[in-house]
């Protein structure tokens, strides 16, 4: 019987935007789960705008806290903005501060952003 390796490990994020109900004019965004905790090491870190309330919500990119971290790729953004991707080499044990910036594609001077964060927690 062959053996293979340990696939690469996958955490997908969903993300929900939707018009402020109290500020006029901004977004309301909210991911699941808030604070994805990552386990094994080199996995592939997805947010994905699930639900937007029938407005044209598209990623921007992202900047993270500590900038240099040695623990993040550079992100990409999927051809239709709904995707937004990177590994986390998940080495060291840190809390990281993640900016999502995002755009309405119908309305391009509308731009904002959401601070999660991601904890590291490599394997033992």
């Amino acid at each position: 019987m062959t053996t293979f390796p340990a696939s690469t490990s996958f955490v997908n994020i969903l993300v929900f935007v939707k018009p402020s109900a109290i500020t006029p004019g901004s977004y309301d965004v909210v991911t699941a789960p808030a604070v994805p905790v990552i386990t094994e090491t080199d996995t592939v870190v997805n947010y994905q705008i699930f639900d937007t309330d029938g407005y044209d919500i598209i990623f921007t990119g992202m900047s993270v806290i500590p900038e240099s971290n040695n623990q993040l790729s550079t992100a990409s953004v999927s051809v239709s903005g709904k995707l937004l991707t990177f590994s986390d080499a998940n080495t060291e044990k840190m809390n990281m501060n993640i900016t999502l910036k995002f755009q309405d594609r119908l309305k391009p001077e509308i731009v904002f952003s959401h601070d999660p964060q991601i904890s590291n927690r490599p394997p033992a």
